[in-house]
């Protein structure tokens, strides 16, 4: 009944059928079907199938009951997809948001989340394959054209530009990536940035620490694009590489220094520490490659341990108003982050330590963890 008013107006205006006319049909003022309309009262129930059958619609659709339903539905199909984000079962994310589009074909939230899958579904060499022989990316990229094409809605059309903006380049038109690009607002003229100056009181201090987390996480990962190879890894020596590295984690320990579990940032330490480990090795120093392996796997234990833990406040000073949600946390690929840990120890990069015991049991460590 809550939208009974803005379903009678919408009859009315399709039908061009004035207020004045339903109200003599009803026997009514016409003040009262624009209280209707306005949302300040509701028809009397023993109106309704006069209602409906003056403008040839059933009383479930006049009392959007079929509008209820579907978002009923949709809201199942948004637990089971949060779930496999969470648990990164893309490829199962992929067929239930095809299933949805089947039946509700212009909903945008639902493209996007499709195309957020069809591009995240590249955790391992044969889903790489699997991606490319099916043409996931090819298929992401014209559902968001499609979103900026016929959406309205800012948000999702930002995240459509996004997915465009990191997937155009491989497909060749880098033009039309930057064109993209350069249309949005920069850094200091985004919502979370404005909002730190919007906002009073403790919401104002949320939100600064909100975007600081957000900023140390992005810094980190930019060092690391640095460091590689494609950027500017090639004019650096594995000392630098390694000295970057380290700078990229003492980016989270200097915001984080009272989290001793990282939580979410666990993931992205875990990285790290296993690329100083590859790096110690190329250097020949097999203790400092051992000291970061080990680093790496106490960040993975941490981080798979999120996915059991309650929502709960980060300690440090600068991050105390921050709250992890381990339901929020999702992944691109199956599995856990000690069982990724155990595939990259497998390189050969690591075979200068392969046989030293503390390797060893590590990799007994690992390959016992469920």
């Amino acid at each position: 009944m809550l939208k009974i008013g803005d379903k009678i107006k919408s009859l009315r205006k399709a039908q061009d059928i004035t207020q004045e006319k339903l109200a003599a049909y009803l026997n009514i003022s016409y003040q009262a079907i624009s209280k209707w309309e306005n949302g300040t009262a509701l028809p009397d129930i023993t109106l309704v199938p006069k209602i409906a059958n003056f403008f040839g619609v059933s009383a479930d659709e006049l009392l959007c009951m079929k509008e209820i339903e579907e978002t009923e539905e949709l809201r199942e199909y948004e637990k089971v997809y949060h779930e496999n984000n969470r648990l990164g079962k893309m490829l199962d994310n992929i067929v239930i948001s095809r299933e949805v589009l089947t039946n509700y074909p212009r909903n945008y939230q639902w493209m996007l989340n499709l195309s957020y899958s069809l591009i995240q579904y590249n955790d391992t060499e044969e889903h790489n394959k699997y991606s490319l022989e099916h043409g996931f990316v090819e298929e992401a990229i014209k559902i968001c054209e499609r979103i900026l094409e016929d959406c309205t809605i800012d948000s999702i059309r930002h995240s459509a530009i996004q997915i465009l903006c990191y997937r155009y380049r491989g497909v060749g038109k880098e033009d039309l990536a930057l064109r993209l690009a350069n249309e949005m607002p920069d850094l200091y003229l985004c919502r979370d940035h404005l909002l730190t100056h919007i906002y009073r009181g403790e919401k104002q201090i949320e939100q600064c620490q909100n975007v600081l987390l957000s900023m140390i996480d992005s810094s980190s990962g930019i060092i690391g694009m640095l460091v590689s190879n494609e950027l500017m890894g090639r004019e650096l020596t594995v000392l630098q590489k390694a000295e970057l590295i380290e700078t990229a984690n003492g980016l989270y320990k200097l915001i984080l220094n009272k989290d001793e579990n990282g939580l979410f940032y666990n993931c992205r330490l875990c990285r790290n520490y296993s690329m100083l480990a590859e790096l110690w090795c190329q250097n020949g120093n097999a203790e400092k490659a051992m000291e970061n392996l080990l680093l790496a796997e106490k960040s993975a234990t941490n981080y798979d341990t999120c996915d059991i833990l309650t929502e709960q406040k980060y300690k440090s000073l600068l991050a105390n108003r921050c709250t992890f949600n381990p339901k929020t946390v999702g992944r691109n690929w199956e599995g856990t982050l000690t069982g990724m840990l155990l595939n990259t120890l497998q390189r050969k990069v690591f075979d200068c330590i392969r046989e030293t015991e503390n390797f060893k049991q590590l990799m007994v460590r690992l390959n016992n963890i469920p």
